[in-house]
């Protein structure tokens, strides 16, 4: 069953708990804290370090970062200057965020488990 720890701690006890976690690991700081969410929390999402989210979530916030930015990058630079159809753009935007979403959705959850991280609940 769950116990009462686990109601009882906060998102940042948690997330404290994590980043211990995390700098006790062979882990690079720069992959355990992208500057994104470092920003993001200082702006005060709270939005869990990559490698203690699932597989899924992990895939849909970053193909769609990517396939959004890299898109719109594309579009303003060279695409729209070469005149690629806009659903084109489009489909090749998603397949990128969708490669890039399971690369690294795979490599933080590879990551987790060859560094032996606990799960977020049992944090």
């Amino acid at each position: 069953g769950v116990s009462y720890k686990e109601y009882s701690m906060s998102f940042s006890d948690k997330l404290n708990a994590a980043q211990k976690e995390l700098s006790d690991s062979k882990i690079w700081k720069s992959n355990s804290h992208p500057p994104l969410f470092v920003l993001l929390r200082k702006l005060g999402v709270n939005i869990r370090p990559m490698h203690y989210n699932t597989f899924v979530v992990n895939f849909l916030l970053m193909a769609l970062m990517f396939g959004g930015l890299w898109g719109m990058i594309m579009w303003f630079t060279t695409w729209e200057p070469q005149n690629m159809p806009i659903p084109i753009a489009i489909i090749s935007s998603l397949a990128g965020g969708i490669v890039f979403g399971l690369s690294m959705a795979f490599y933080y959850k590879l990551s987790s488990k060859k560094n032996n991280l606990s799960n977020w609940a049992q944090l």
